[in-house]
């Protein structure tokens, strides 16, 4: 019911707040009296488009706002489909603002809204019989709502809508399944080489990754085997070697320890140093030893990645999408080359759900 409208701005009227009782409302009055003004606030509330000639002479905007108790109306569901939070108290205020600059806004219990979620929440709370106006009682979903939730029958009619989709579904797989005998001989070629072809790849999601490491390793091996090499010889192959250089530091930490006793310390952090440079040696040595300068192998990493980044254009952006859509191809293609078990399964499963539909609908 509504219960209170106040206008602001609109036409004549500057600021106007009509207050309704339970019952019977009647607002009579001779042409021009405002009758027309009260309407045009309701259609705007209702989600009719604005027009920016009804914004008072000297205004610069004009709004429209609406209570309702919603105590008997069932727009549980209305809210939650669009994300909107129930009503306190059964009270459910609806705005609306436009200016003469165009904008326009609308809200639903304060909360901003477009224009089409205000039209289709005004067919639930406001029936204006006249010319062109809103009649959705004349509408039979309308009425079919209004029946339904009289009668407590929304939990019923959503189960039998359930089983409707149900069966639409099993008529849309059967479909897909009863075909001509070319186009069936098509579809099980392309699914047997997309199975055939992602199956033989034998891709994994892990390896894509490690794939790209190793061909930027393979595709540098030589200059990261002249790199290791200036390493070793800078440690221990030049005459100027960083581990010839500690055997003369560590003479020169040696008499200085001969010399005073306190400087004895000092060898054990040199010793740390020589152990720290021959582990270094030994690592850069086994690095060199895993690299590959070999042609053949930087070939073969190529022609993988190529392949890969193939079937990323056939069936997806990743290669886990790669193999989902393997898997899917696969399922098809089983449920194709067993058609007849399958339609089988589905005319049985159609009967089922047929019957239950029948059951319910009485």
């Amino acid at each position: 019911m509504l219960t209170t409208l106040r206008i602001k701005n609109l036409a004549l009227a500057a600021d106007l707040t009509v207050e309704l009782q339970p019952g019977l409302n009647i607002i009579t009055g001779e042409t021009g009296a405002g009758k027309s003004i009260l309407i045009g606030a309701l259609n705007l509330i209702l989600g009719q488009r604005a027009d920016r000639t009804l914004i008072r002479s000297g205004s610069e905007s004009c709004s429209v706002e609406a209570l309702f108790d919603i105590s008997r109306v069932p727009l549980e569901k209305f809210f939650e489909e669009n994300g909107l939070e129930a009503c306190e108290d059964n009270q459910l205020v609806l705005k609306r603002t436009f200016t003469t600059a165009g904008a326009n806004r609308q809200f639903i219990n304060g909360s901003p809204t477009t224009l089409n979620s205000l039209s289709a929440l005004g067919e639930w709370l406001v029936d204006i019989h006249g010319p062109h106006d809103h009649q959705s009682l004349l509408h039979p979903a309308r009425q079919l709502d209004i029946l339904d939730s009289f009668g407590s029958l929304r939990p019923v009619r959503e189960t039998f809508a359930d089983l409707l989709r149900r069966r639409a579904a099993l008529e849309q797989e059967k479909c897909g399944l009863i075909v001509d005998e070319k186009t069936y001989a098509q579809q099980l070629d392309l699914l047997r080489f997309q199975v055939k072809e992602i199956r033989a790849a034998k891709v994994s999601v892990e390896e894509e990754v490690q794939l790209e490491q190793d061909y930027h390793r393979a595709s540098h091996a030589a200059k990261l085997l002249e790199l290791v090499h200036t390493a070793l010889r800078l440690l221990s192959e030049d005459e100027q070697s960083l581990l010839t250089q500690t055997g003369a530091l560590g003479r020169t930490v040696a008499e200085l320890a001969r010399i005073d006793a306190g400087a004895a310390s000092l060898a054990a952090p040199h010793q740390q140093a020589i152990d720290s440079l021959q582990e270094l040696q030994s690592e850069l040595s086994r690095y060199a030893e895993r690299l590959e300068n070999d042609p053949e192998r930087l070939q073969e990493l190529e022609q993988r990645i190529n392949l890969i980044h193939s079937l990323r254009r056939k069936y997806g952006p990743s290669l886990a999408e790669v193999i989902a859509f393997g898997e899917e191809a696969q399922r098809n293609l089983q449920s194709l080359e067993q058609r007849d078990v399958e339609v089988a399964r589905l005319n049985a499963e159609l009967e089922k759900v047929e019957s239950e539909i029948l059951a319910r609908g009485h």
